[in-house]
């Protein structure tokens, strides 16, 4: 992309994402869902450019600055993580656009009105964005909580429905890291599932939803950007980050 071309692109990004479009709008509906679910989708409330620039900053990082990981991670019951991803620090440093949109007003006003609270930036900065990609038959995100209450997943690309990829959630649940009972939670709940397409967007209340990605079945490929944020009023809280392996 020409240098003045991307420039006029990032002005333009960066004046949409210092703006505030939801003030007066009624979010009573998505409140109820979300509080509910624990999970919303949000397509119809994000504007097309931005989760086009989004995208295409994930697939430019995935290509050139991805790491395969494959693990289990105790204090979720040790729960697989097989997959490929960037992390904060190569997101920061070679991206383009996804920085500019996570520390936007748009998206903080936007997430503040459907949770009913103001969000910040998490203050352990490794847990801002990552993108996560699975593409092998088995890959896996396991199940887990988030360490921080409000993520939107951006989905870049998705696989058929027949391939694996789905998200499972349980919400409502708690995360005690020193004895998780994961599959004592799985017994004594129903499990949600939800199916996403290629360009998908939602919400997730990440640390009181018990959730993963079901298995790939098929050599095919799950890609998304995950963006976490805190509530406001618990910035200064501590937040135990022994379970964080993603980081170079």
């Amino acid at each position: 992309m020409p240098e003045n071309t991307l420039e006029h692109i990032s002005s333009q990004l960066s004046e949409l994402l210092n703006s505030d479009p939801f003030s007066e709008r009624d979010f009573f509906w998505e409140q109820h869902r979300f509080e509910r679910n624990g999970y919303l989708k949000i397509n119809d409330l994000v504007d097309p450019a931005v989760n086009a620039l989004i995208a295409e900053d994930v697939r430019f990082l995935l290509a050139n600055h991805s790491k395969r990981r494959d693990f289990v991670i105790e204090s979720t019951g040790n729960t697989p993580r097989r997959l490929s991803n960037v992390p904060q620090e190569s997101i920061e440093q070679n991206g383009k656009f996804i920085s500019l949109a996570y520390e936007s007003k748009y998206l903080s006003s936007l997430i503040a009105n459907i949770v009913k609270e103001d969000v910040i930036p998490t203050p352990w900065k490794w847990d801002n964005y990552i993108i996560n990609c699975q593409h092998k038959s088995g890959d896996t995100h396991g199940w887990h909580w988030g360490d921080y209450p409000y993520t939107i997943i951006w989905v870049v690309e998705a696989p058929a429905i027949d391939c694996g990829g789905l998200l499972e959630c349980v919400p409502h649940t708690r995360w005690n890291k020193k004895n998780p009972r994961v599959e004592e939670l799985l017994v004594e709940n129903k499990i949600d599932s939800y199916f996403h397409s290629s360009g998908d967007i939602y919400l997730l209340k990440a640390d009181t939803t018990l959730h993963r990605v079901k298995p790939l079945t098929h050599d095919v490929n799950r890609i998304i950007l995950n963006t976490t944020w805190e509530r406001a009023r618990d910035k200064d809280r501590f937040v135990e980050h022994e379970t964080f392996v993603f980081r170079d």
